[in-house]
């Protein structure tokens, strides 16, 4: 995580990075969390806005019940719109993508190293499509909606 962190800060785009352990002690402590422990929220400026988004790191598959729990959790969450998992290889982002082929949110797998070498502009496949997009079109594209933008005057 802490290399991906760091990706994103190199490309000028990070706003904000909460942690695991942030997210983790905000979801026991108070009533205002997420529904999920999510690895990172992110929250990076697209233009004007700042957008955010869960980020998930999955570096081996879980067992099927996890991702039925993960999914559920998923389309509870009102305070996030996108969610981007990475992953270490191929055959676990087209593993992934069959998993959460039911999820009523669009979900976005990308490989880890695509976002290493190419930030925001990674190439990554959604839940909902067969077709490939860049994560930062799915940002810009979301800009329209609620909850996964805010303007810097908010």
């Amino acid at each position: 995580m802490n290399d991906i962190h760091l990706a994103l800060k190199r490309s000028r785009a990070l706003v904000r990075w909460t942690p695991e352990s942030d997210i983790r002690s905000r979801n026991e402590l108070t009533e205002i969390g997420y529904v999920k422990d999510y690895d990172a929220v992110v929250a990076v400026r697209i233009d004007e806005h700042e957008c955010r988004f869960a980020l998930e790191y999955e570096r081996t598959q879980k067992a099927n019940g996890r991702y039925q729990e993960i999914q559920k959790r998923i389309q509870a969450e009102t305070d996030i719109r996108h969610f981007l998992y990475l992953v270490s290889n191929y055959d676990l982002l087209l593993f992934l993508v069959k998993k959460f082929d039911g999820c009523r949110r669009p979900i976005y797998f990308g490989l880890r190293q695509d976002l290493l070498s190419e930030g925001l502009c990674l190439s990554d496949q959604s839940s909902h499509s067969p077709v490939s997009t860049t994560f930062l079109a799915v940002l810009k594209h979301g800009l329209s909606g609620p909850g996964g933008w805010r303007t810097s005057a908010s």
